[in-house]
């Protein structure tokens, strides 16, 4: 059985997340020194071949960490401790750029339960096969809480007993939603919130960015790099960042801010606010390192806002944003708190 590419995808970075040709081992990963001293305990006494669950909040490296133990696990360098990759071996490349045949990632959610059980099957008979080239077979399986309940029994068997080649870590951060039968078979390893100062110190090296931009944007980060998640009301997300991209006068400014009166935007009002926290901040550091940002499918939107504004327009009113949540909280309408902060973003101060 070949590589099983239908259902792998490159693994993704978050949290200790790196800028492109920027080299990591698990002793890079920042804020996270209890669940790297775990792993490094698990490696060193040779205790890998066993299911893991990485779980916390999103955004703080539970991705970077889940990489760089795979890699430490392939490594073929010369480094001298066995719970470190070198990132120069050709086999840390593989992992890096997602084609190591005795990796593989599973994203979920798959669309449906028939593609979840077919996806599982081929991944259980993977698992199962003997290695292609590396040491041990890893397993990365992402957002794990959506699997659906006859995917989860599937794997128990294979959870409690996996080949002794082989490495699975579950991902996610709503384990609640993970079968008590399932998270009783696994080693829980838990990922905290990131401080400011901690995402600061991930973001300096990457960016130009002031230090008053960098505190701003660690402050606005809350506890995690960003990133975007749909769900419930992705075609009004996606229409709200298409207006955002395009926004320059009080009339395109009035006309996105009616995009809040539906019902399903009051109910999500938090959410989308994170997930347009999220945008401004990918436009402020695009221009400083765009391998840093985080909603890749939104790149030429992202673009077209920060060539619009400059760094401290976007800074102010992703500040006038975040504080527009205590508003929202005192039933403000949510179409008349995005036209003050759309309003702040412009400079047209006579629309506030």
């Amino acid at each position: 059985m070949g590589t099983p590419s239908p259902f792998s995808s490159p693994l993704r970075g978050e949290g200790g997340v790196r800028g492109k040709d920027i080299t990591m081992s698990l002793l890079d990963i920042k804020g996270q020194q209890t669940a790297v001293e775990m792993i490094e305990k698990f490696i060193t006494n040779g205790n890998i071949n066993s299911s893991f669950l990485f779980y916390g909040g999103r955004g703080i490296g539970k991705h970077t960490t889940a990489l760089n133990m795979t890699k430490a696990l392939n490594c073929t360098g010369s480094n001298a401790e066995p719970w470190l990759s070198d990132d120069t071996c050709e086999s840390c490349k593989k992992i890096e750029k997602g084609i190591h045949p005795d990796v593989v990632e599973l994203v979920i959610p798959i669309p449906d339960d028939s593609s979840q059980m077919n996806t599982i099957v081929q991944t259980i008979e993977w698992l199962n096969s003997s290695l292609f080239e590396g040491r041990q077979k890893v397993l990365i399986i992402d957002d794990a809480s959506e699997l659906n309940i006859h995917a989860q029994n599937a794997m128990l068997k294979t959870l409690e007993e996996p080949p002794p080649w082989a490495t699975i870590l579950f991902i996610t951060s709503s384990h609640s939603r993970l079968l008590p039968t399932v998270q009783s078979r696994l080693i829980r390893i838990g990922f905290n919130r990131l401080s400011a100062g901690t995402i600061k110190q991930i973001l300096k090296p990457m960016t130009k960015l002031t230090e008053e931009e960098l505190d701003h944007i660690s402050l606005l980060s809350d506890g995690g790099i960003r990133y975007l998640a749909l769900e419930d009301v992705e075609n009004d997300v996606k229409n709200i960042i298409g207006g955002l991209a395009v926004l320059k006068d009080p009339a395109s400014v009035v006309k996105l801010a009616e995009k809040f009166k539906t019902q399903a935007m009051k109910e999500h009002f938090d959410r989308v606010v994170d997930i347009i926290l999220s945008f401004m901040i990918d436009a402020v550091i695009i221009s400083d390192n765009p391998g840093l940002i985080r909603n890749n499918g939104f790149q030429g939107e992202i673009q077209l806002f920060a060539k619009e504004f400059d760094k401290h327009a976007i800074i102010n009113a992703a500040l006038s944003l975040e504080e527009a949540r205590a508003a929202y909280e005192l039933n403000v309408n949510p179409q008349m708190i995005m036209e003050h902060v759309l309003f702040t973003l412009t400079g047209d101060t006579n629309g506030i």
